[in-house]
Order: C-alpha cells, then sequence, then structure tokens
C-alpha cells in the first residue's frame, strides 16, 4: 500500500505495519507505525508513523552504540507483545538530534522500541530500575564501546 509519510510517499508492505497497541508514550492516538529505510541515513532508520505524515522517529540499533546493552523484558511487556521466543524480538531506541548540534544526539536507552517480529506488535517498553537514561550522547556511547571492544580484543 502506498503512503504519504514524512520522508515522502512510501511502499509500505502490509506484513512490515507494526502495531502499538497503546500507542507511544506522547502519541498514544497513533497505533500503525513501519520502519523505513534509507540509504542515505543508515545505520539510522525512521519509525514512521502510517496515521500521521508529519511524524516519524530517527531510529538506531542500540548494539551499533552500546556493545554491552541488556535488559530484561518485564512479563507484563512479554505479555503485551505476545512474546513467545527471543528470537523474535527486535530492538530500536530512538535517537534525537538537536537541531543547531547535530554532534549532540542522543539515544533513549531507557525506553527502546521492542518488536515481536513474528506478529508485528510493537511497545516503547520503560526500563524502570536500570542504569539507563533517556539521553545518552551517541559520541559518549561510541567511546565507550570502543574501548570495552579494545579490552576484550586484549584478554
Amino acid at each position: 500500500m502506498l503512503c504519504e509519510t514524512k520522508l515522502g510517499e512510501i511502499e509500505v508492505n502490509e506484513g512490515k505495519i507494526l502495531l502499538f497497541e497503546k500507542g507511544i508514550p506522547g502519541f498514544e492516538h497513533l497505533r500503525k507505525f513501519t520502519i523505513v529505510e534509507l540509504e542515505q541515513t543508515k545505520p539510522f532508520c525512521w519509525l514512521t508513523s502510517l496515521e500521521d505524515p508529519t511524524i516519524a522517529f530517527p531510529v538506531v540499533n542500540p548494539w551499533l552504540l552500546r556493545v554491552d546493552y541488556s535488559f530484561e523484558l518485564s512479563e507484563a511487556d512479554k505479555r503485551d507483545l505476545k512474546l513467545e521466543s527471543i528470537e523474535d524480538v527486535e530492538v530500536w531506541v530512538i535517537v534525537t538530534i538537536p537541531q543547531k548540534a547535530p554532534n549532540e544526539a542522543t539515544v533513549n536507552l531507557f525506553a527502546p522500541i521492542v518488536i515481536n517480529v513474528r506478529k508485528n506488535l510493537a511497545k516503547q517498553v520503560l526500563l524502570e530500575g536500570s542504569e539507563y537514561k533517556l539521553k545518552h550522547r551517541i559520541d559518549e556511547e561510541l567511546q565507550r564501546s570502543n574501548e570495552i571492544l579494545k579490552k576484550m580484543r586484549k584478554e
């Protein structure tokens, strides 16, 4: 199906439509999204609303920035996502890019987007009690990950 989005008109395969049953915090009225990959913005993709053409969030695979990112999903989150297997999980984090200072871009590691790829259900989960914050500077996360990888190579 053809959809008008913030990124222009895109062709969306019905099997790639993600349902956020409770919406995304702050955008609860929007339920249908898709992940759009653009060659010119890789490795960043776009969590794009199929109901409001003005809404598209830049997202990235969190392990590209923080090699040791990990969390446990709550039982409630697993139920909401109807998860049966860890192999069905895909995780993205939302990126914030300040207009006047793109080098100060941050990622939200506290509230990842978790997708059940088998059922196309998605939810932004809150990692209560975790060390993660709403804003982690991308440059700092990359530096931290590089240091971890260097130590691992030496061992």
